[in-house]
């Protein structure tokens, strides 16, 4: 009899018993896990990732984490907000927090024209905006083409970048979502700087 594609040959003998009768569920259970564990390792072997551009450099962060894309719409500033808020916007009703992440990452802020777009990340429960110069494309990647970051990059404070991606049009940097709105150590900096 041939192969059936995607089910290994020899199921485990626990499916017979040792009265002579067959465990019917225990071999439908084989070949439910059997499957489940190739869909992972497919799965596994390819990330989609939302690809936007920071002043010349490309970014990408998981597309599983973006919620959506949206024009930048009018950005209301908030009183002794944390550093590198640019404001507030209303979504569909909703108050969104946008970050201006070219702060984050040691660039001058964005003056956003008309490409200029805001990412929605959803990290946990919270939603918030990355204030990005525009947003280029969707790109799926193997896991053999990203590399870790060069160690010389990777600091407490720049540990948001978690790998690197060489592709035909350039490096493609990639983000996680929740360290890159995690800023270590600047709280403690700024209050050195104000008791000087």
């Amino acid at each position: 009899m041939a192969e059936l594609p995607g089910i290994p040959a020899g199921p485990p003998t626990e499916t017979s018993r040792a009265d002579g009768s067959v465990d019917l569920l225990a071999f439908a259970d084989w070949v439910s896990s059997e499957q489940k564990a190739r869909g992972v390792v497919e799965v596994e072997a390819e990330r989609t990732y939302v690809a936007f551009v920071l002043d010349r450099e490309e970014f990408g962060l998981p597309v599983e984490s973006v919620r959506e894309v949206i024009r930048v719409g009018e950005l209301t500033r908030v009183p002794q907000a944390p550093p590198h808020i640019r404001g507030v916007t209303n979504v569909r009703g909703s108050i969104l927090p946008v970050v201006e992440i070219r702060t984050r990452i040691g660039l001058a802020p964005l003056e956003p024209g008309p490409v200029a777009r805001v990412v929605v990340l959803e990290v946990g429960d919270r939603a918030l905006g990355l204030l990005v110069d525009r947003v280029t494309r969707v790109v799926k990647l193997r896991l053999a083409e990203i590399e870790p970051p060069p160690a010389e990059v990777v600091t407490a404070r720049t540990d948001y970048v978690v790998g690197v991606a060489k592709r035909p049009e350039g490096l493609l940097i990639l983000l996680d979502p929740g360290r890159t709105l995690v800023v270590k150590g600047e709280a403690a900096t700024m209050e050195r700087e104000e008791k000087v």
